[in-house]
């Protein structure tokens, strides 16, 4: 177990220890845990058990998703620059129903 202000000050050996023992840590804070720290080869093996895919193609995923969006509004800048002169003239009041 360590408090928040040990993992402040001395992250490296906290981490050392994790790597060495690979026993999970116990993070607290005003003496009550908040955090636990586990080694990657853990939290992968938990992940996995609970039917997740893993973290790196969880990452793919989204970098995937992030580029189609990007193609997407590439073709799209038109309408934005259709949509401030819109949002302008509303603003101005030009073609409102009042």
């Amino acid at each position: 177990m360590v408090n928040v202000t040990e993992i402040r000050t001395g992250i490296r050996e906290v981490l050392s220890e994790l790597a060495k023992t690979r026993e999970p840590i116990v993070v607290l804070q005003r003496s009550r845990p908040v955090a636990y720290l586990v080694d990657p080869e853990t939290f992968e093996k938990l992940w996995h058990a609970d039917g997740r895919v893993s973290l790196r193609e969880r990452r793919r995923e989204i970098y995937d998703r992030v580029l189609s969006l990007r193609t997407k509004m590439a073709g799209k800048a038109t309408r934005q620059e259709d949509s401030v002169l819109l949002l302008r003239r509303l603003r101005e009041g030009q073609g409102r129903n009042e």
